[in-house]
């Protein structure tokens, strides 16, 4: 599925329990694996978000917008080696992401909201086009002006099913933290954004859903949500560390 010459991956979002999240896990594996990933399918996300000076995608998500963007920068396990600029696209229930492997001399310069780079990249062609997340967010960045606004720790624990492309993944133990802090540091202050004993179930394919896992979620229905772990954790810094939400 496609749009506007853009890959397009249905989202679904869940808020589960631990008794949930362990009674799926077990069903899950009969049918699905884990990502060859991480220990057992389990790793580490630190991500920080970037908004612009009236936080529009955060408002935007409050109001219920059904298209719009967001714009990260991932790492993984706390690790330089892979340092990930990412733009996610949400229109209505699908989701459509283009990424970008930065280096640290890169990363340093999105962060101080320095785009220059990406100038010289695009004049020069030196990418020959292909880090469009980069040339994406430059051009944006030209109106937005686009710099850190939070940091979104969780972790998470992965399982795929070639059939479909399905991606199911439980994230848990979400935390916010301060985006002026160092994203590579295990001592970074973080705290709580969503309530003890809950995580977030999120079910990602292409044209379809296989049946085994359609009956996998059915139990699920009402307890189907559209909560925005970039949206959590802004209000968690609201609550926990004096940062202004519009």
């Amino acid at each position: 599925m496609q749009y506007k010459n853009r890959g397009l991956r249905h989202e679904l979002k869940y808020i589960i329990s631990l008794r949930d999240y362990y009674e799926l896990k077990t069903r899950a594996k009969v049918f699905m694996r884990h990502d060859e990933h991480g220990d057992n399918g389990r790793y580490f996300i630190r991500s920080l978000y970037l908004d612009d000076v009236m936080l529009s995608n955060y408002n935007q998500k409050m109001d219920g917008w059904n298209r719009r963007r967001k714009y990260r920068i991932r790492i993984y396990d706390l690790s330089d080696e892979i340092i990930k600029f990412e733009i996610k696209d949400k229109y209505d229930s699908c989701i459509s992401k283009v990424s970008d492997t930065v280096s640290m001399e890169e990363f340093k310069s999105l962060v101080q909201g320095d785009y220059e780079f990406v100038s010289d990249m695009i004049i020069s062609n030196s990418d020959e086009g292909k880090r469009k997340a980069l040339r994406m967010a430059y051009i944006d960045n030209a109106t937005k002006i686009l710099l850190p606004q939070v940091v979104v720790d969780y972790d998470r624990e992965v399982f795929i099913c070639n059939e479909g492309n399905v991606r199911m993944t439980f994230d848990m133990n979400l935390r916010a933290g301060d985006a002026l802090g160092d994203i590579f540091d295990p001592e970074l202050v973080t705290v709580p954004a969503y309530e003890e004993g809950c995580m977030i179930l999120e079910v990602k394919y292409d044209d379809y859903l296989p049946d085994f896992i359609k009956k996998l979620l059915k139990p699920l229905g009402r307890w189907q949500s559209s909560q925005s772990k970039y949206a959590m954790c802004c209000i968690a810094q609201a609550n926990y560390l004096g940062k202004d939400v519009f």
